[in-house]
């Protein structure tokens, strides 16, 4: 009887490991399942922005892009910099060649003195740690200079474009380049791509509640150099 107790006892013990072991695996796919999809709670949006590019730039970068690998849908030049020719960085959406979930990247494209273009950088834009600075002056000379002024009304998600008319008028006018994510909480918050018109570039983060009420959090000047791939 004994035996047959410890016999019993060792086919429990075996099931209720298995049973564990699982668990482990069942939420390690979550997690991974999880992970995949969100960054910290914030959902990259997808392609939700028209492409802002001229003509000159398209023909650019899409030369120089061919043979990457990467598969990029080209938004908008974000920012220009003179240095023995020059190198102009643009704000693209897709994927590259070591990494096939989607997402949003810089490409830093250097052109020489003779007119060819080599790319020097393609970083992705971890919408939990964009690299901030303190804002420049407008007109300053010299480093990088952001180009154009956005378009006040090109959020092609409703939502996030009526929330954000209503937030847009701190003493900096924030015109949106790109809609980077969204975060679901008791309501929703948005964290965008803008241009300032003070001449800076900002990773704006603004609120909008359950009763549709907006409420800017902040706009943080975007350390542009950190993503040149100098």
């Amino acid at each position: 009887m004994r035996k047959m107790n410890l016999i019993i006892a060792a086919i429990a013990c075996v099931a209720l490991c298995a049973s564990v072991l699982t668990g482990f695996k069942s939420l390690a796919a979550t997690n991974e399942a999880a992970q995949g999809k969100t960054l910290g709670g914030w959902e990259v949006a997808e392609q939700n922005n028209p492409v802002m590019i001229n003509e000159k730039d398209n023909a650019r970068i899409q030369t120089v892009l061919k043979g990457s690998g990467d598969n990029f849908k080209v938004l908008d030049l974000v920012a220009t910099q003179v240095v023995s020719g020059a190198n102009y960085m643009y704000l693209v959406y897709g994927t590259t060649a070591d990494n096939a979930v989607p997402g949003y990247y810089f490409v830093t494209v250097y052109e020489n003195t003779q007119g060819i273009d080599t790319i020097i950088g393609t970083t992705p834009i971890d919408v939990n740690a964009i690299p901030t600075t303190a804002p420049m002056e407008k007109g300053m000379v010299g480093g990088w200079v952001v180009r154009g002024t956005g378009k006040p009304g090109m959020f092609s998600d409703q939502n996030a474009q009526a929330s954000f008319d209503k937030i847009n008028n701190e003493a900096v006018m924030y015109n949106p380049i790109a809609l980077l994510a969204t975060q679901v909480v008791s309501g929703t918050n948005y964290k965008a791509l803008c241009r300032g018109n003070d001449g800076n570039l900002y990773a704006v983060t603004w609120y909008n509640d359950l009763q549709n009420n907006a409420s800017f959090t902040s706009a943080e000047c975007v350390n542009i150099g950190a993503y040149s791939g100098l």
